[in-house]
């Protein structure tokens, strides 16, 4: 018996419907059968690491770790157990599985681990399917391979996901065990993409708020030549600049200009550059997301739930993909493409022009996000713009591209140097389909070296220097697809990470994003890392507190980049799985010993009261289990009362603490039980007062 195990419903639903197309098929519970052929499915994962309590009750406690599994072991996820025997059932009954997850690492990952807890021991194939219509299901099922070709793109999973677990599970208790003794309630939420997401933001909320404007100054000259105006500017000696080539004194400037009145002018020299440019490329899914935040406001979460509705409706292409190419054989489909769109422009495409989209050394686990030939219906508006991005994209491949003429000038007065260009469109190519009219960016008069310019008037512009922008989620999405970027340049392998895909995978980031500026976890409040001003994010005081009180190497994208370059080179067989886990576990010691021993600033908000007793800790509220009750207390670990040498501890008074002092000596008061009941000691000079109402009666 042949069984193919889809990702998702949906795929096993178009398999079912590709290899019987008369729908002769029996629908199971579960599965669907015919011809001695079943086709049945997960959702997602239905298999999931094993949690710390699960291979010792002593995990139970936070202040157990670390937890290093030496065998690791992966359970049912409670609400798709169901399937998963249905699936563990099936297999008992196989000849041949087909592995038809989707076509990337973590497809690999969900449909061979089953097949690993089932103890499967029978033929495994592997069906790559990128989408689901008819032409896409005909290619994948003439190239079904064998699965042991990507057992390395199942190790590359397997890594992901017990590094991604040993960061989280070991450093969110040890960071989160080491913060409460300096009074912090809430957890610190510690992940491998996580956290250098969060230090993206933050360290650039430090440069806007330590930014100062300077002002600095320009000189441009206004000439004209054959009654077509046009404009240069002075490009002063480097001895007159700062650093950055800006003058700052406007004095200099004025001396200057003193000079030009009347000056002759003449041209230099005149350079031209034939330019080329070339159509974008189809999008991919952080592309489609950042153009998507940028033109329309949406979030990467809609734009990815929209593509995927997209996708199972049979309109577009996988849509969890890395890739901006096709490959070369679907260059053919174009004109089948081209029938079913809707979209203004597409009559003036050229469909024997072949853009560098098809190249079929560029495809990685996917190919971009393309329309499939089946004709769109029944979309709502986001879908119906989505839609149309991914469409107009499409067809661009099928414009030539856009070519300009950019003439670059100097001119020569009195002994200064003024330059300019401009540039005039040669053949708009595709840009003709832009929604903005493409008009020529500064025509020129015809000039050549040696000519004499009439007059030139002379205006000093004052500029300021402005702080780099906040992210938006579009533009933080792209900042951890393009990570190498923010690299540091010192680092050696900074070339090599441009191969990485980023950090996250175009299936996370949305939800990475997402989760900073969670204030709900598991039905318990937490506190956000991130906030959303209008579309800017903005860290809380907790994400700026959660950044400056980890181990720096934590924060920094060079550490989670250079893993995922690790995990590309264990997909491309040239790293072991368990070389890879040992420097993940390696960097988990080292961060725990950094948080046992980091001092962390005391928690501080704007409720907080300042200790009367150390005066450097915060009167922090706690809740006894044991006597089931709230009580106030300094989260100074070394504050002692300097009467007792021992801990103090404040009665709570509605979420308040109860400071009530001695009226002869100023010390503080505390709540006792006596034979008759409870009352209050000063433990300086021994008096003592009656209780009343939970309260010292003074």
């Amino acid at each position: 018996m042949k069984i193919f195990i889809a990702e998702k419903p949906d795929i096993g639903k178009a398999i079912a419907s590709y290899l019987w197309p008369k729908g002769d098929y029996k629908k199971q519970q579960g599965y669907f059968e015919a011809d001695d052929v079943i086709v049945t499915w997960a959702y997602g994962h239905i298999l999931r690491l094993a949690t710390p309590e699960e291979y010792d009750e002593k995990y139970k406690f936070w202040k157990n770790y670390p937890i290093i599994p030496k065998k690791w072991q992966i359970k049912p996820s409670a609400n798709t157990k169901k399937q998963l025997d249905v699936i563990l059932q099936l297999l008992k009954k196989a000849d041949i599985v087909i592995n038809a997850g989707d076509p990337d690492r973590e497809g690999q990952l969900l449909i061979d681990e089953i097949l690993d807890y089932a103890g499967y021991k029978g033929t495994v194939q592997r069906l790559l399917l990128n989408a689901k219509d008819d032409i896409s299901l005909k290619r994948a099922f003439e190239n079904i391979q064998d699965n042991n070709n990507f057992k390395n793109l199942y190790m590359a999973g397997l890594g992901r996901s017990r590094a991604d677990w040993l960061v989280g599970m070991n450093l969110t208790r040890a960071y989160s065990v080491s913060a409460r003794k300096y009074g912090y309630n809430t957890i610190f939420r510690i992940g491998r993409v996580k956290i250098p997401t969060l230090a993206l933001v933050v360290n650039r909320e430090k440069e806007i708020q330590n930014f100062k404007s300077t002002k600095y100054y320009e000189l441009i000259g206004s000439f004209t030549k054959d009654n077509l105006p046009f404009r240069a500017q002075l490009k002063p000696s480097d001895k007159l600049t700062d650093s950055v080539n800006r003058i700052k004194d406007k004095a200099i400037l004025q001396a200057i200009k003193l000079k030009l009145h009347d000056a002759e002018i003449t041209v230099k020299d005149v350079q031209k550059k034939k330019l080329t440019e070339y159509p974008p490329l189809p999008y991919s899914l952080d592309t489609l997301q950042v153009e998507a935040n940028k033109k329309y406001g949406y979030s990467p979460k809609i734009v990815l739930d929209t593509v995927q509705q997209l996708y199972e409706k049979k309109f577009v292409s996988y849509p969890r993909s890395d890739c901006n190419y096709i490959p070369e054989a679907q260059f053919e489909d174009a004109k089948k493409i081209f029938d079913i769109l809707n979209v203004p422009g597409k009559d003036k495409a050229n469909l024997a022009l072949k853009s560098k989209a098809w190249n079929d050394k560029k495809i990685t686990a996917h190919h971009a996000i393309i329309p499939t030939i089946v004709k769109v219906n029944d979309l709502d508006d986001t879908q119906q713009k989505i839609y149309n991005m991914i469409a107009k994209r499409y067809i661009l491949q099928f414009f030539p591209p856009c070519t300009t003429e950019k003439t670059i000038f100097t001119l020569s007065v009195a002994d200064e140097i003024f330059t300019g260009s401009g540039q005039i469109i040669l053949e708009a190519g595709f840009k003709a389909l832009e929604e903005k009219e493409t008009t020529d960016i500064n025509i020129l008069p015809k000039l050549k070296i040696g000519d004499k310019i009439d007059k030139g008037d002379y205006l000093i512009q004052e500029k300021k220097t402005t702080p780099p922008k906040r992210f938006t989620e579009g533009t933080l999405l792209a900042a951890m697809a393009n990570i190498y970027k923010y690299v540091d340049a010192k680092n050696p392998n900074r070339e090599k990470l441009k191969e990485v895909k980023g950090i996250g995978t175009p299936a996370t980031r949305d939800t990475i994003i997402a989760e900073l500026q969670d204030t709900v976890s598991k039905g318990r409040d937490i506190e956000p890392c991130l906030k959303k001003v209008k579309k800017e994010l903005v860290p809380t005081a907790f994400g700026i507190n959660l950044i400056e009180n980890i181990d720096k190497s934590l924060t920094y994208p060079d550490t989670t980049a250079e893993m995922e370059y690790k995990l590309a080179e264990i997909a491309e067989g040239k790293q072991s799985l368990q070389d890879f886990i040992d420097t993940v576990i390696n960097m988990v010691y080292d961060n725990i010993k950094f948080a046992e021993n980091k001092e962390f600033p005391f928690y501080r908000d704007k409720d907080s009261i300042t200790c009367p007793i150390c005066n450097k800790g915060q009167i922090v509220r706690k809740y006894s289990s044991k006597i089931d009750k709230y009580f106030h207390m300094c989260n100074n670990p070394d504050c002692v009362s300097p009467v007792t040498g021992k801990k103090l501890f404040f009665e709570d008074d509605n979420g308040k603490p109860i400071m009530a002092k001695c009226p002869s000596c100023k010390n503080l008061l505390v709540k006792k039980l006596g034979k008759n009941g409870e009352f209050w000691l000063c433990q300086s000079c021994n008096k003592t007062f009656n209780n009343k109402n939970g309260k010292p009666e003074l």
